[in-house]
């Protein structure tokens, strides 16, 4: 398998770190993005002590998994000419870019249509849509001068179905999908491929938020019973489906949606 050189935005993130490890596994070459400086830092020494751990050579701060090569880009991709300056740097730093994987998102604002702060839905569209749209745009430049590229958007299972009270994430998570769709259409005959990843449930932070609101306006605080196989999906098991479609996936596979979530929609 060709190693891959690979940019992946909300890297600090709780999926973003856990991808960045299975792509590190795999012997991507990796650009991390996120706006959290901190928790790229943290992600570096992470990446930096599986190195270590399978003794292969350090040569920098910025070159830290085993067999790979990584890069730090801390940026706020929701304005246009920053995302498009990530993507110009992480094809830089890595001497070429096979892969986008946009994996940051935010829940949004949760509770009754008619008392949604304004600013708070338009954030959450600018996260999770807007931002998309310049790093796909960028990326898509950038692989068609080269002949081809990957793009993996992490959806979610919201952007399958409604959602009392969680709207404004629902909404924004349907846009992706969307998107994703499209954009398998218009690309497909420059040779790129555009899929997503539609979790779930998932042991996360944010899916804690999110259910505790919820139970706040008398919903149901946990999901798991709804859930045949009874239990929220792993971290690992969505980061490893991102690396699939990412590193291994058939070329002629475009446009496809993955769901993981148990069989909550089967």
């Amino acid at each position: 398998m060709r190693r891959r050189k690979v940019l992946l935005t909300g890297a600090a993130g709780h999926l973003g770190r856990r991808t960045a490890a299975k792509l590190a596994e795999a012997g991507c070459d990796l650009a991390l993005c996120d706006q959290d400086r901190a928790g790229l830092a943290a992600l570096a020494r992470e990446l930096s002590d599986a190195a270590a751990g399978h003794g292969a050579p350090m040569t920098g701060d910025d070159r830290l998994s085993a067999g790979a090569e990584a890069a730090a880009i801390p940026a706020d991709v929701t304005d246009e000419a920053c995302a498009a300056g990530v993507v110009a740097e992480a094809h830089e730093r890595l001497d070429g870019l096979d892969v986008l994987i946009n994996a940051h998102g935010i829940e949004g604002p949760t509770g009754t249509v008619e008392t949604l702060d304004p600013a708070e839905a338009r954030r959450t569209f600018e996260v999770n849509v807007l931002s998309l749209f310049w790093l796909c745009g960028a990326a898509a430049e950038n692989f068609k001068a080269s002949g081809g590229g990957r793009i993996v958007n992490m959806a979610s299972g919201a952007g399958l179905a409604g959602g009392a009270f969680a709207s404004v994430y629902h909404a924004s998570k349907h846009a992706v999908v969307g998107l994703t769709r499209s954009l398998a259409r218009e690309l497909g005959p420059a040779g790129i491929v555009v899929n997503a990843v539609c979790p779930g449930f998932v042991e996360s932070p944010m899916v804690d938020r999110i259910a505790a609101t919820l139970g706040e306006l008398g919903q149901p605080a946990s999901y798991r019973d709804a859930v045949p196989l009874g239990r929220y999906a792993d971290g690992e098991e969505v980061a490893e489906a991102v690396r699939y479609l990412a590193c291994e996936a058939p070329d002629y596979m475009t446009g496809a949606c993955w769901v993981l979530d148990g069989g909550l929609r089967a």
